[in-house]
C-alpha cells in the first residue's frame, strides 16, 4: 500500500468514527423521546429499521429501503466485476430508490416530532446534528403521522 492511500484511508477511518460517535449520541437523545429501547441507538442498522418504525406508519417501509441500500450495493459491485451494464444500472436505480426513502422518512421524522422543514432539511444533509437538535431541543414525539 503506498503512502497517499495509507493517509486517504486513515483519514476516511478517522471521519468514519467520527460519524458513528456522533450518530450515536443523536439516536440516544432521540430515542430517550420515544417508546424504543435506547440501546438500539449503538446498532447502526437496527436503530434505521426501528426509526423507520416509529415515524412511517408502513411496518415494511425499512425493510424495503434496507433491501434497496444493499442490494444496490451489492449488484453496483457485481456489475463493477463482472462488466454487464444492466445489472450496474438496476444496483444504481436501487441505492436511488433508497436515498429517496429515507429523504421522506426524514420528513416524516420531523412530522413524527411535531417540526417544520428546517429540521427535515438538516436531517437529509446533517443527519448526526439534526438528531441532535431534535434529541435535546424541546421537541416530543407525536407518532407516525
Amino acid at each position: 500500500m503506498t503512502a497517499e492511500l495509507t493517509k486517504i484511508l486513515t483519514n476516511y477511518a478517522i471521519f468514519a468514527v467520527i460519524w458513528y460517535v456522533l450518530q450515536t449520541f443523536g439516536y440516544f437523545r432521540l430515542l430517550r423521546k420515544t417508546p424504543a429501547n435506547k440501546i438500539f441507538a449503538f446498532i447502526p442498522v437496527v436503530r434505521e429499521l426501528v426509526m423507520f418504525k416509529l415515524v412511517w406508519k408502513s411496518k415494511v417501509a425499512g425493510i424495503i429501503w434496507f433491501v434497496c441500500a444493499i442490494g444496490g450495493l451489492a449488484l453496483f459491485l457485481v456489475a463493477a466485476s463482472t462488466g454487464l451494464q444492466i445489472i450496474g444500472w438496476l444496483g444504481l436505480v436501487m441505492m436511488i430508490a433508497s436515498i429517496v426513502i429515507h429523504i421522506k422518512r426524514s420528513g416524516k421524522q420531523s412530522k413524527a416530532f411535531n417540526l417544520s422543514g428546517g429540521i427535515t432539511t438538516l436531517l437529509i444533509f446533517a443527519n448526526p446534528i439534526g438528531n441532535i437538535v431534535i434529541g435535546m431541543g424541546q421537541a416530543e414525539y407525536k407518532g407516525a403521522k
